[in-house]
């Protein structure tokens, strides 16, 4: 473990301490109810992650308008205080672990569908977020405040409930980043046009937030600091709207991307671990009073190792990995690295189910998202045989798990060589 040291070192956000470096990144699942609440479920699901080690969770985020902000049937709500009860049973669950707790805000704008919310979608201007999307319609001023007092509201309830910390996205397509980009805001008044009128809005709904949640309140941001369009933001232009209301701001989640470049977002497999680090950097050098979290196909931990020795971060956000393996922490602290079930970016189960589907996630090389490794403590009853044809990759889980929870096991493979596509 020793090697691995600097991830298990604490850090303190604007006077919450975390005990290592590790954060859950916000990802979407659909195990919510249908009505916006959180399900038992989907609360055994974070609570595993807290087990496993991870020191800070960011929940998935939470709709701030319903149904004209929503970007999905089963997405959390927190626009009410019915939802109070079951959120406040997840955050004291999630304390138990020593595992400090986050949520993030959204309003998902033209990424919203508009036969999932039953209404034209909203935005910055009447340009569509991706190509063949719908046409949004254009938010009038008014409009443009009230959404800036949701935000304000609902990070007031997230603080009422327990959560340590607020998440605001303003990355990834949705409304603060439709604001944000030249590529979906075409608007001609002050909330449109050059730099600073883009990010008036972004500005609003900080000073908002951090004015009812107080001074001593983590307040975090998610960006996608390049979008990698042409004619969109390049990370230049984020760190000079970040200048407009980073002030409020106690920490920065760097991300990437947009609805057309998701595979800069949702990292596709051939990019190296932490291949984002250079832009974390890059805002931690300008915001040097900041704390900055980086993200990306992070998997190995040295890896994280080094990203954290070169001082180009001071977080290390992992989401699919998570997933993957919930005690990826845990394992990497008591020296069992072999043990660790590492993500292979394949995006089928998770971004596939979510987003494609409108399913619940799944993993690929996980059996069991909810309750990880517990599954094997689950024997057959009675001497069964298990041929799986294929040795790739899923093909090589379906007979682990078989063998795990005591099938005789025949995996038949007509190469010469396992793992399939993963090789």
């Amino acid at each position: 473990m020793n090697q691995y040291k600097n991830l298990f070192e604490p850090i303190e956000i604007n006077g919450l301490t975390l005990e290592n470096r590790l954060v859950m990144t916000p990802m979407g699942t659909n195990f919510g109810e249908q009505n916006g609440k959180m399900s038992f479920l989907h609360m055994d699901y974070y609570e595993r992650r807290a087990q496993g080690g991870y020191r800070l969770l960011i929940v998935e985020n939470a709709c701030v308008k319903y149904p004209e902000g929503s970007n999905g049937t089963t997405q959390l709500r927190i626009d009410a205080d019915n939802y109070i009860p079951r959120f406040y049973k997840l955050c004291e669950t999630i304390h138990q672990y020593g595992t400090k707790i986050a949520i993030q805000l959204n309003h998902a704008g033209a990424s919203a569908v508009e036969s999932r919310i039953g209404m034209q979608p909203v935005s910055a201007s009447n340009l569509p977020n991706k190509e063949c999307g719908a046409i949004p319609r254009k938010l009038s001023v008014e409009e443009i405040y009230s959404i800036a007092d949701d935000y304000a509201t609902l990070a007031k309830r997230a603080q009422t409930i327990g959560f340590d910390a607020i998440e605001i996205h303003a990355g990834h397509s949705y409304l603060i980043s439709q604001f944000l980009s030249p590529l979906t805001n075409d608007r001609t008044d002050e909330f449109g046009g050059n730099i600073e009128n883009r990010a008036r809005f972004a500005k609003i709904i900080v000073e908002k937030v951090r004015k009812v949640v107080g001074p001593r309140f983590p307040v975090i941001i998610r960006i996608s600091a390049d979008e990698f369009l042409d004619g969109g933001n390049i990370l230049e232009d984020s760190i000079e709207w970040l200048k407009y209301f980073v002030k409020e701001v106690d920490m920065i989640d760097v991300s990437a991307g947009l609805s057309d470049s998701i595979h800069k977002q949702i990292d596709a497999s051939y990019y190296p671990d932490g291949w984002r680090r250079y832009m974390a950097r890059a805002i931690k050098e300008v915001f040097p009073d900041k704390i900055v979290m980086t993200s990306g196909d992070i998997h190995n931990p040295q890896s994280a190792c080094e990203i954290l020795e070169n001082q180009d971060t001071d977080l290390i956000g992992m989401g699919r990995q998570t997933i993957a393996n919930p005690s990826w922490s845990h394992k990497v602290k008591t020296g069992k690295i072999d043990e660790i079930r590492q993500c292979i970016s394949c995006n089928i189960g998770c971004a596939g189910h979510r987003i494609g589907l409108n399913r619940p996630i799944r993993c690929t090389v996980n059996p069991d998202v909810f309750y990880d490794d517990f599954y094997k403590k689950q024997k057959v009853n009675k001497k069964t045989n298990v041929v799986v044809i294929g040795g790739g990759t899923a093909g090589l889980e379906a007979a682990c798990t078989a063998s795990e929870v005591g099938c005789t096991t025949f995996l038949i493979e007509k190469e010469k060589t396992l793992g399939g596509l993963a090789r």
